[in-house]
């Protein structure tokens, strides 16, 4: 038997419990009182590039490196007799991504003496990059839900105003027909009234078919001009009450792209400056927009005079995921997608901020086509109130709302039992309240570009707490948080538009007799 094995092929002898330990999944080491390595298994030599030979009498510094001052007191607590668990990210010594590891370190006790301790380092990179995935899916469905309740409360704004418009208009209308036959003079104004609510629904309701239509394969001809009016349309919501708009479009050319794409990206680049201007200041907040042609290229502009975006940020700003709105819910994927839509047609976004003096992102094409004949948009003409006649005898209405057509309907709608008199601007109102308090009932717009409703309530009530109980809102459902806030602690009584006409007369009455609802 002897002679049999001689000229066999040798192989280390190795115990039982160190092979199981070069298998296990795991760092697995001994380390004495003076930090020197006794004992490592195979594992290091995957996480560190070291072998366990290399390792063998080498301070536990040698093989941490930057590591080792970060260690250092789970180390010593160690040493100390306490034992120790600790998440750590571990660089790839070939350069590749980070992995995570928990350690524990377990002292070696004898006695009752620490002669070293024993190392056990788990890779948890697996479970970790799930986590950061499941949040980051998290932050997604977050800010989806966000831009939701965004669109929500922007058309929700955009629809109910005309739809305030058309039903008093219908209920007028219809109880002018309970009365006896309609004339051509009582009908014509409603009707025509109603008939331009309806279209301006149909008009959101097109845009919102444009931003639906999602991505399409190849480009087609655009007007670029007609692509910012949908955009200014549908992102009236963020910026009508938040700054004052200047649109200046004159590009009055096409160029390749898809209409419903670049609407999209134009919207959420007229929100994202809104957001950046401050709540309150609607006045000195400015949002600026501009199409031009230059020879060959279509140059658009959208300025805004915030704060701008600090030198340390401003590089960072078309990163995916980079926001500094995440406490909001924003995810920071807007500009990337923006930018990645302007360029798919052959376009460039660019940003330029100086902190303190506002942002301008600029966008550029390539002209791809003429227009027969220039694209006009006729402005909007607020309807002149009338003079104030002299005060009557029955009970009086003022009502401010910057919609002429609401103005107008609630006007009709309520002329037969009450005084109306009406204004469309809001700063006049309150000029007019502060010399003309008498009123029974101030039935007010909540929204108003210049001067809110709750502005224009803490600056008459101020001056006639008389009127305190007098006031009444309507809203066609956008709130800031300021507002929110003002009416939680105001109480003052609030109507959504379209109306509810039996809510409405309700709460006009509560005024008239001085007895407002939950006073």
């Amino acid at each position: 038997m002897g002679g049999g094995d001689a000229g066999a092929t040798t192989r280390p002898t190795l115990s039982l419990l160190e092979m199981l330990a070069d298998r296990v999944p795991a760092m697995l080491g001994y380390w004495d009182r003076d930090c020197r390595c006794r004992y490592a298994n195979q594992a290091y030599l995957r996480w560190f590039g070291r072998s366990p030979e290399t390792l063998l009498g080498h301070h536990i510094k040698d093989l941490l490196g930057p590591l080792y001052e970060p260690n250092l007191p789970y180390i010593e607590g160690a040493l100390s007799g306490v034992e120790q668990e600790f998440e750590r990210e571990i660089p790839d010594p070939q350069g590749g991504p980070p992995r995570f590891s928990v350690a524990n370190y377990v002292p070696d006790l004898v006695d009752g003496r620490v002669q070293g301790f024993f190392v056990l380092v788990t890779d948890v990179t697996f479970a970790r990059r799930a986590e950061a995935a499941e949040r980051k899916l998290e932050r997604l469905a977050a800010e989806r839900l966000d831009a939701l309740s965004a669109l929500a409360a922007g058309l929700s704004h955009e629809l109910n105003n005309p739809l305030a418009a058309n039903l008093a208009n219908l209920d007028f209308l219809l109880a002018e027909l309970d009365r006896g036959p309609l004339t051509t003079a009582t009908a014509r104004a409603p009707l025509l009234e109603a008939r331009a609510a309806s279209e301006r629904v149909a008009a959101v309701a097109q845009g919102m078919r444009l931003l639906g239509r999602g991505r399409r394969d190849g480009a087609v001809l655009v007007n670029v001009d007609l692509a910012l009016t949908d955009a200014l349309e549908l992102a009236a919501h963020a910026w009508r009450f938040r700054a004052r708009l200047q649109s200046n479009l004159e590009a009055r050319c096409l160029v390749l792209g898809d209409l419903a794409q670049l609407t999209q990206a134009f919207v959420h680049l007229l929100t994202n400056a809104a957001l950046a201007l401050p709540e309150g200041q609607p006045t000195t907040n400015l949002l600026r927009v501009t199409s031009r042609r230059v020879g060959d290229q279509v140059e658009l502009t959208f300025e805004d005079n915030g704060p701008g975006i600090s030198d340390e940020l401003r590089p960072h700003v078309f990163e995916p995921f980079f926001t500094t709105r995440r406490a909001a819910g924003h995810v920071g994927l807007g500009l990337p997608i923006c930018r990645a839509v302007v360029e798919a047609f052959g376009g460039t976004l660019a940003l330029d901020s100086t902190p303190g003096k506002g942002c301008t992102v600029r966008v550029g094409f390539p002209v791809a086509g003429e227009l027969a004949a220039p694209t006009a948009v006729a402005p909007v003409t607020p309807v002149a109130p009338g003079p104030v006649g002299p005060r009557p005898t029955r009970p009086t209405v003022f009502v401010i709302d910057d919609e002429a057509m609401v103005a107008s309907s609630v006007r009709r709608m309520l002329k037969r039992d009450y005084a109306v008199e009406v204004m469309t601007d809001a700063e006049a109102a309150v000029s007019h309240l502060t010399t003309c308090p008498d009123y029974d009932v101030v039935l007010c717009d909540l929204m108003m570009p210049r001067v809110t409703g709750a502005e224009l309530y803490l600056a008459t009530v101020e001056r006639h707490p008389q009127l305190r109980n007098r006031f009444v809102f309507m809203t066609g459902g956008t709130y800031t948080d300021s507002i929110r806030e003002f009416l939680a602690r105001t109480h003052v009584p609030v109507i959504d538009k379209p109306f509810d006409l039996e809510r409405l007369r309700a709460l006009l009455e509560a005024c008239v007799t001085q007895k407002p609802p939950g006073g």
